[in-house]
This record gives structure tokens, sequence and C-alpha cells, in this order.
């Protein structure tokens, strides 16, 4: 059984301390292109004894993604920002083809300021899959509009306030789209340090945020997922708690933790899942800037594991990241302020959960960027 967050909860806090007036339009764009190496392109689970599914070769795979972003003042109070990407992965091995993808998003914030340190937005994100129509590949549409209401104290607290809604569309069965209210809070601290004495910023937050998703599919039972007469509907209410920190200084350093809750009445889809995360930003000689981030990941669900039917949960949000544990490590150079040569290796695997489920991915990248901004 594979599950897999879709959280709406980063869309809607895009732009959370951006200014409601922009002193002037600014743009920023990048286009990247690489080279990758996937051990296992169709995220295939194992099992003792077997596979869950026939597992997929590994492939080298072309890899491009173009991105940007632009902020323009649209009035004395008023204020806009928009962003996009659009990125693919096209396998070279014929057996992995079918995991070739192509990715669009985008968001929207208008953000109006209401007082001296108060302002709201309206933000629009839209995230949209394309993959060859499979039950098991991640294909999928997400749209969600929401509003915003930030509130500064002091000189360094922003509290913000908010809530929305999303449509998401599973391509491949439609019994598993959903609409869904969410709400959400959040409050960040900052503290700069003095930039004369060269002390670093730090900063902190935390936040929750809770989505209540009605399916357009019944509920399953450990027996199926029959759509008969008097079957109740798919219900979902998932909830996630979390709180990060970090310090910017000639070197960054930040870690957080996160809890998610997933209260549902469909078999196989309850859960509980923490989350821990550490990452560092370390510049090093000749120009070139290392980073590092480790995730850990553990689930708990509600049901005992079957493997009688597919009981399917959601699948992920992005092209790069899935509910799995992981180790990153980026190693990169600008060169010429225009160009950005760099490399990029990422373990996936399901420890430290614990079951007779296993996964193990790995992906090697070799890319070469231009980016430019105003």
């Amino acid at each position: 059984m594979r599950l897999r967050i879709v959280a709406i909860f980063g869309f809607c806090m895009c732009g959370l301390g951006a200014r409601a007036r922009a002193e002037q339009t600014r743009y920023d764009w990048r286009l990247e292109d690489g080279l990758e190496y996937d051990t296992n392109p169709a995220r295939t689970e194992h099992i003792a004894g077997g596979d869950l599914q026939p597992a997929s070769p590994a492939s080298l795979l072309a890899r491009l993604v173009a991105s940007g972003s632009l902020s323009a003042p649209l009035g004395e109070s008023n204020g806009l920002a928009v962003s996009g990407a659009l990125g693919g992965k096209w396998f070279a091995d014929s057996g992995a083809r079918a995991d070739n993808v192509l990715v669009i998003q985008g968001a929207a914030t208008d953000s109006l300021r209401l007082g001296q340190r108060t302002q709201a937005a309206l933000t629009c994100a839209y995230y949209d899959v394309y993959q060859r129509r499979s039950f098991d590949l991640p294909d999928f549409r997400s749209t969600a509009p929401s509003l915003r209401l930030d509130q500064g104290f002091g000189k360094s607290v922003l509290a913000s306030l908010g809530g929305g809604y999303r449509w998401f569309t599973f391509k491949p069965d439609n019994a598993y789209s959903f609409a869904a209210p969410t709400a959400f809070i959040a409050i960040r601290h900052t503290l700069p340090g003095d930039l004369l004495a060269g002390d670093a910023d730090w900063e902190w937050s935390a936040g929750g945020s809770v989505e209540v998703r009605t399916f357009e599919g019944p509920a399953c039972t450990s027996t199926g997922c029959g759509d008969q007469a008097g079957v109740a509907r798919h219900h979902d209410r998932f909830w996630i708690g979390h709180a990060e920190w970090s310090r910017t200084g000639s070197w960054l350093f930040g870690s957080g933790a996160a809890l998610h809750i997933n209260q549902s009445n469909s078999y196989g889809e309850a859960l509980v899942r923490g989350l821990f995360h550490a990452r560092a930003v370390i510049p090093l000689p000749w120009d070139l800037s290392l980073s590092v981030r480790g995730e850990i990941i553990a689930s708990r669900y509600a049901d005992p594991l079957t493997f009688s039917q597919p009981v399917a949960g959601l699948p992920s949000a992005s092209i790069e990241d899935e509910a799995r544990s992981t180790f990153r490590i980026d190693l990169a150079r600008l060169v010429e302020g225009r160009f950005e040569l760099g490399a990029r290796y990422v373990y996936y695997t399901s420890a430290p959960t614990s079951g007779a489920v296993g996964y193990r991915r790995q992906t090697l990248l070799l890319y070469l960027a231009f980016l430019d901004e105003s």
C-alpha cells in the first residue's frame, strides 16, 4: 500500500512575510537542464519474498525545469506577486518511460495593506501533473484559493490566520478526488543580528492547519472498496502541526519537526506521522556552496497492513519529494553571476518505519542552470 501526502499549507503560507506595498517591480527566473540517474523510477516498494509491483529498471533521464517570479505594486497599499514553474523528466530506458512526467505549478498573491502592521492576502495555487495514466502513478491536479490575514506585533513577530478551499482531482480514478475546506494559523518571530558586529539572524516559526476532505468515492473496508447503495462516502480530516527554527549568518543551519494526523473513515487511510528535518548551507572555497538536508519520517497506520486489495492513498505533490525519510546533498558553484553548475544526490528509504514493506531509491543529478533577476 502506498500512502502519500498532499499538503496545501505551504501554498497558503506563500508570501507570509511579504510587504503589501512593493517599492518597485522585481522579477527573477531560472532555467535548469540536467542529466540524472534514478535507481527506482517507479518508486517500487518491496515485501519479503517479492514485490508489490514489477520492479522498474534503473535509468538515466533528462531533466528540464524553468521557474520564475514577479512582484509589482498595484497602488499605494496593494501589491501583486506571481510565480510559476514548468518541469519534466524523460527516461532513457524503455522500461521506465511510463514514469515520464510533466509538472506545471503556479501561484498568485494579491496583498492589501489594511494598517501599519496589518495586511490581507488573497492567494491561489495551482499544481498539475501529467503522467501516463496508471493507478500507481501520481497523476493529479490541485487548485486551492485561500485568504490570509497577517498581523505584526512589535518589531519582529508576525501572526497569520487564514482559510480556503481545495479541489483535488486524481486523474486515474475519480473515486480518490476530493473537495476540502482548509484553515491554518502560524506565528513567526525574527531576531535580526547586529550587522556591524557580524552577528547571525535567528528565526523561529510554528503553526498548524486542517483540511477536511470529502471524496467522490466510498469509504473502503477491510474487504474492499465497493460502491453499493448505502455505503458511506470517504471522509478524511488531515491535521498538520509544525515548528521550525533557523540561524542565518556566514552559514545557515535550521531544523524542525511536524506531526501529521489523518482521521479517516476509510480502511487503510488513518495514520499518525512524525517528521523531523535538519538542514545546513555552508560556503566552501572556490565559490562553492554545500547544502545538506536530512528528513526522518515515521508513520503508524491505524489499520493492519493488507495486500489482498489495493487500498490506495494519495500521491505526492512533487516530482522531488515523497513521504519517505531522505538524505540530500547539493554542491553548486555560481559562474559569472548568471550560470550555476551543480550536483545533487538524494537517498530515500522507508526507515525508521518498521513493517513488511521496504523502500529504497537513489538519484544523482548533474545540472547547469541560467538565472537572472532584477
